[in-house]
């Protein structure tokens, strides 16, 4: 039976590391050799696009594969793995995150070609590293040398997928102070003040959210007193947190304040600048125009895909699972997260987002869950 709509896969991390962003590269090679064997064919961002503005297609069943992020893995799995099973797909990288040195290291076509046993590939797993006592985890990154090589293969498309990948501050209400605390998350900053001793409030993906940002006095303030307390050591007396709170309350009584919200126009060019930005250093890089953007946490809003369209955004990508298919907007293109590790999941996600009528199904029903 034709499909109906179009899946549009993604992932993330091809590596041996045990968490929900990665598949093992075993694993991802069953998941191409099931499609190749279906008879689904690997269309582009363009071909998605004609088919859900006017039901045209040239396929009778097709997949759309997206990466985000741009880890080391990337190049040393699923670049070969993709080129091997005759598919291609489109990388949306955080640009901040590219390695700044440039050069091409070993894949797994290094292996095939029996240049290197498999045990030289390199370790593309998370690290563990201590910065300002507390645990972060860091992850091998890709630099702009091996994308321009995937790029000009024909097998990966590279677009951004921002300059930063934050989030901003979304609230007035202090929820508690910065402090050492374990980040084991690959995203974790925040667009605003982190010094140790400085407040935290709720946080929100920054082209989602209008950004709060606490009075620099108040922040220099706290700041210094944690500094000059024993910084880290500070965190381990039992009074800490009553001493910055006294802080706060001295402030908020003297100044009426903590704080302030961003104007609208302050919003709108802080969005414009994350998104064209990132534009700018990818499509300098790959040498070409870059038309196409996943939002971080598939997180936006009116003002922010008004923004985009705007800079010349013909194709947004979103983090929510469904059907892409005749009549659906290219502005808004579903993706289903691979993210369990069973082959058997994989191929009913598959069928399920192959069919229109049952992924809107599906998605009423999960949705009252």
């Amino acid at each position: 039976m034709a499909a109906t709509s179009v899946p549009v896969l993604l992932y993330h991390r091809i590596n041996y590391d045990n968490d929900v962003l990665s598949i093992p590269p075993e694993l991802f090679e069953a998941h191409l050799k099931y499609l190749k064997e279906e008879g689904y064919v690997s269309i582009d961002k363009q071909e998605l696009a004609e088919f859900m503005k006017t039901g045209k297609k040239s396929f009778d069943k097709a997949i759309l594969i997206t990466f985000d992020d741009g880890y080391l893995d990337t190049w040393v799995y699923a670049y070969p793995l993709l080129k091997k099973y005759g598919f291609k797909a489109i990388l949306f990288v955080v640009t901040w995150n590219v390695e700044e040195d440039e050069f091409v290291g070993l894949n797994l076509d290094d292996y095939y070609s029996g240049r290197i046993p498999k045990e030289r590939l390199p370790d593309c797993s998370g690290q563990i590293v201590i910065e300002d006592g507390a645990k972060k985890r860091k992850f091998p990154r890709l630099c702009w040398m091996e994308l321009r090589q995937m790029e000009q293969s024909g097998v990966f498309d590279i677009q951004p997928h921002s300059k930063f990948h934050r989030k901003v501050y979304a609230s007035d209400s202090i929820v508690d102070f910065n402090r050492p605390r374990d980040r084991l998350s690959a995203w974790y900053m925040v667009k605003g003040d982190e010094r140790y001793g400085t407040p935290d409030f709720h946080r929100k993906p920054e082209l989602a959210a209008r950004q709060f940002e606490a009075d620099k006095e108040l922040r220099d303030e706290l700041a210094e007193y944690v500094a000059t307390h024993g910084y880290i050591e500070f965190f381990k007396t039992a009074q800490w947190r009553e001493k910055l709170e006294s802080i706060v309350d001295n402030y908020t009584r003297k100044n009426g304040r903590i704080g302030k919200f961003e104007t609208d126009e302050q919003m709108k060019m802080r969005i414009r600048t994350e998104l064209d930005v990132a534009r700018g250093e990818v499509g300098w890089e790959m040498k070409k125009r870059c038309d196409a953007f996943a939002w971080p946490w598939g997180a936006y809003n009116d003002t922010s895909l008004e923004i985009a369209k705007s800079l010349g955004y013909r194709y947004l990508f979103t983090t929510r699972a469904g059907s892409n298919g005749f009549g659906d907007s290219p502005l808004h293109i579903k993706r289903f997260g691979v993210w369990k590790k069973d082959l058997d999941w994989f191929k009913s996600r598959i069928k399920l987002y192959s069919n229109k009528l049952l992924a809107k199904a599906y998605g009423a029903v999960y949705r009252k869950i």
